[in-house]
């Protein structure tokens, strides 16, 4: 089975092992302060990608925070232990495109400024 899913990266961890694995966790939005404090990204999803070529593309090209398009194939294998929880089924990102960059803050004499965004005029 396939999926395609586009969302901001909120976080990554490379699993150093005979085979290398780079576990990506993809959020539909991030979160505002007052729905999760402290906490940016309460709702993701983690994806592995196993293959070398694309893990060293992935880290060189994507940030936390940067929007990208994904596409891969799921499968369901055992139940694997993941703290208190069992996990069943494994999306492995085969390809992706980075679809927009986060924006850098903004900031001067110790206040942060927001950068609206661009709307183009006719």
């Amino acid at each position: 089975m396939n999926f395609h899913v586009k969302g901001e990266v909120a976080g990554t961890l490379l699993l150093k092992s005979a085979q290398p694995k780079l576990l990506v966790d993809i959020s539909p939005q991030a979160a505002a302060q007052t729905q999760a404090p402290g906490f940016r990204y309460p709702k993701r999803v983690c994806f592995t990608i196993r293959e070398d070529r694309l893990i060293h593309r992935f880290q060189s090209e994507i940030s936390i925070g940067d929007v990208i398009e994904a596409h891969g194939a799921f499968e369901q294998s055992g139940y694997l232990p993941h703290g208190n929880k069992h996990v069943d089924t494994t999306f492995e990102m085969r390809s992706f495109l980075l679809r927009a960059g986060k924006q850098p803050d903004l900031s001067y004499a110790g206040r942060v400024y927001q950068v609206a965004p661009h709307t183009p005029t006719h």
